[in-house]
């Protein structure tokens, strides 16, 4: 009985060890209640993207991350601007191509800072290679001010084969 009891709390135990805890680090942007609006001219620039890494699921094994597919950006805020880039939250829209995966927030969110840089990490729900979709799209990112003043945008291509 105790043998019983003892393998079944081991069982219990074990499933939150193997559970996905992966942590973007991308956080909502408040923005208050204002309105959206277009910047003053030169109050704010399109920031500097790049991509850092791109990662496509590789299974669907219960309880784990191998079906996640990842994206990272690295994001340089220019000089020259009024505000740091710990003030700002930024906006990523898909302007070209199909989005076959919900990677992009609706909304303003903030990344980790390293002086004048940000990097995000987009987590999707990407699956075995075999029954991926190709990614292929044009991303436009864009700052946001905490009184919800759009900046322009940067514009930025991401393509990624299925199981790549």
């Amino acid at each position: 009985m105790q043998m019983k009891f003892a393998m079944a709390l081991c069982a219990m135990l074990a499933v939150p060890a193997a559970a996905c805890q992966l942590s973007s680090g991308v956080a909502p942007f408040a923005t208050g209640d204002n309105p959206p609006r277009q910047a003053d001219a030169g109050a704010l620039k399109p920031p500097q993207v790049e991509i850092a890494g791109i990662t496509r699921g590789v299974g669907t094994r219960h309880a784990s991350c191998d079906d996640t597919g990842l994206l990272t950006l690295q994001l340089e805020w220019p000089r020259g601007t009024d505000y740091k880039l710990r003030d700002l939250g930024f906006e990523f829209h898909v302007v070209e191509g199909g989005q076959a995966y919900p990677i992009f927030p609706e909304g303003p969110v903030a990344g980790r800072i390293n002086g004048k840089r940000s990097e995000f990490l987009f987590m999707w729900r990407d699956g075995p290679p075999d029954q991926q979709q190709p990614i292929d799209l044009v991303l436009e990112v864009r700052a946001v001010t905490p009184d919800n003043r759009r900046g322009p945008p940067a514009r930025l291509r991401v393509g990624a084969a299925p199981g790549r």
